[in-house]
């Protein structure tokens, strides 16, 4: 049975403490379910087995270890674990509260800003995302021109350094605007506008010289003084770590792209609403793309209405691999709704699935350990009643990070709860 699970989860707590799961203790099978393993198709009826956190065998007639703790799931799913690619989880817990926000340091060049580093793992919010299936978590920092230095984060943990999945994802850079158009708030004359732009574009067009000239000298031992900006940007020009630039307008793509064949680094395109404009460019330069949020008006009056909608689907069309994710901390919960409207709008169910775990494992450099329904991989994975992708039916019964099993009550699952029992008496 089913409910046979609620043994590794022990005693599932009525008050606000979030208890982290405990490791795994013994193995556990789960099955008769349809697993979506996504490296390997669908399997029905299927039985997936993990011990010491590790998944050690998925398929129809697999050997089940006989110490291990087999769980009933028929008529229900088992997915990889959902990975959101763009989140602040962690750095902001009430936007309007400034002492809760800290996701931005001062200054335009900060690569030494380690996101992991300022990360709350006692978040009410994190627990209400979990809930929804989404159990990793690429956390980026904001603020300036160069803002910092992502963290993949498991979405459980007792503190910071427990939660940390990999602490250095890559370096992240805010693409200055080189629109033209003005906003309606816009009062400086539009060649003062132009000036300013292009300024920060040189500004970062010298940071990324001045790091790589450092880069290369390094590398010959000859540095004296050390700077630790500079040194925070070694490893993309040394390493090939990954520069995430967030840019949606059409020009700053454009540039973009100039900018990672100019440096030959390594790029991932993040928000990218006006990607539908140059697909073929974006394919050409083999740069992988995460959308930020499905769910959003049109950038201009002239735009179809539902071009953000259709965007993933032109992606796909265009072969270009991408993830979906949404936005800052507390929407994040509402990723898998946003495949779900993908979907409606001509995205195929497969990839709508891939882009929240294995092209996500990928993109973020995780793909041997996350991302697919493979032996060998970790046992971080959700167990539903419905399609996750589907506002009426999603429901995530029950969720594991690297085996341990995760308690998937919130804030919301206590009020609900409260306020039933209200209108019961």
């Amino acid at each position: 049975m089913l409910w046979c699970i609620c043994l590794l989860i022990g005693t599932i707590a009525s008050t606000s403490a979030q208890i982290p799961g405990p490791p795994q203790q013994s193995p556990v099978a789960l099955m008769n379910a349809t697993l979506y393993t996504v490296s390997n198709g669908i399997i029905e009826g299927g039985t997936l087995v993990f011990e010491n956190g590790r998944i050690t065998a998925v398929g129809k007639d697999v050997p089940i270890p006989p110490n291990a703790l087999q769980i009933d799931c028929t008529g229900k799913r088992i997915y990889p674990a959902f990975i959101t690619t763009f989140a602040q989880l962690g750095l902001v817990e009430i936007d309007a509260v400034r002492a809760t926000r800290d996701v931005a340091e001062v200054g335009d060049f900060n690569p030494n800003v380690v996101a992991a580093t300022a990360y709350n793992a006692e978040s009410e919010i994190i627990p209400t995302v979990r809930s929804n299936g989404i159990l990793v978590a690429h956390v980026v920092p904001l603020g300036g021109l160069v803002t910092g230095r992502s963290s993949v984060m498991y979405l459980d943990g007792w503190n910071n350094e427990e939660a940390t999945l990999r602490k250095v994802a890559g370096v992240v850079v805010a693409f200055p605007s080189l629109s033209p158009r003005q906003q309606r708030w816009e009062r400086r004359p539009a060649e003062e506008r132009r000036r300013e732009q292009e300024e920060r574009l040189r500004k970062l067009y010298d940071f990324f010289e001045q790091a790589r000239s450092y880069a290369r000298t390094a590398a010959t031992g000859s540095i004296r003084l050390r700077d630790l900006r500079f040194e925070a940007m070694r490893a993309v020009f040394q390493d090939s770590l990954p520069v995430f630039i967030l840019a949606d307008e059409y020009q700053q793509l454009r540039e973009a792209v100039r900018f990672a064949r100019h440096f030959g680094i390594r790029v991932i395109l993040v928000g990218a609403a006006d990607a539908w404009r140059l697909l073929e460019e974006i394919r050409a330069a083999d740069i992988p793309v995460i959308l930020r949020r499905i769910h959003r008006l049109p950038r201009r009056d002239d735009e179809p209405y539902d071009i953000a909608y259709r965007l993933p689907a032109l992606l796909e069309q265009a072969g270009i691999r991408f993830a979906i994710a949404e936005e800052h901390s507390w929407p994040q919960r509402n990723l898998p709704h946003n495949l779900g409207t993908a979907i409606a709008f001509g995205l195929s169910p497969e990839t709508a699935l891939r882009t929240v775990t294995l092209w996500a494992a990928e993109i973020l450099g995780l793909a041997d350990r996350l991302g697919s329904l493979d032996a060998g991989k970790e046992a971080t994975l959700i167990v539903c009643s419905g399609d996750p992708f589907d506002v009426r039916t999603n429901r995530v019964e029950f969720a594991f990070i690297r085996g341990r099993s995760v308690d998937l009550t919130s804030r919301h699952t206590r009020l609900a709860e409260k306020y039933r029992q209200r209108y019961r008496r």
